[in-house]
């Protein structure tokens, strides 16, 4: 879309503006400070509830800053997802999320260096890992199992609130 024009709205006008930017296009100092920033505010904005519940769930620091390692490498503008490498696939998100902390056990118990083992570089161990084991591998088939888990806990949940609001609605009459 280089060198074409979108349309955008401005108080209720419509307006045609020049596409600035394409894949590849190069970055000016002042651009890329600008989408360092948005990307910043983006993950910040994103993560915050992560965080929240984190806390709330007593989730230790540098286990929140590994998870906002992962989500941060994972992340693309204009791409709406909760990360994991995986868009809309919940068991492949969960298998990536356990083979990166596979990842960083084992570093840590091989005592290597951890600041040459970024978010990338375990993120793409992990990643090797589930394809060596295949689709149907250990990993896969424990986040297969365990999302399937949580769709029946969930299904129950919601008949038992569903009986308690019609409990309720019953009383009330």
């Amino acid at each position: 879309m280089a060198n074409g024009y979108e349309e955008i709205t401005i108080q209720g006008k419509t307006f045609k503006v020049p596409v600035r930017y394409s894949a590849g296009h190069q970055l000016t100092e002042g651009e890329a400070g600008a989408l360092n920033q948005t990307y910043h505010e983006n993950l910040r904005n994103n993560f915050a509830k992560k965080v929240n519940e984190g806390d709330e769930a007593g989730i230790t620091q540098e286990v929140l800053q590994q998870q906002l390692d992962d989500y941060a490498n994972d992340y693309q503008f204009g791409v709406r997802t909760g990360g994991g490498g995986f868009r809309g696939d919940p068991v492949m998100t969960l298998a990536m999320n356990i083979a990166r902390e596979m990842v960083r056990q084992a570093i840590k118990s091989k005592n290597l260096d951890q600041e040459q083992w970024p978010a990338q570089r375990v993120s793409a161990a992990a990643k090797q890992l589930i394809d060596s084991q295949g689709e149907n591998g250990k990993i896969v088939a424990t986040a297969r199992a365990q999302v399937e888990a949580e769709k029946a806990a969930a299904k129950e949940a919601m008949q038992a609130v569903s009986e308690m609001l019609d409990a309720s609605a019953q009383a009330a009459q």
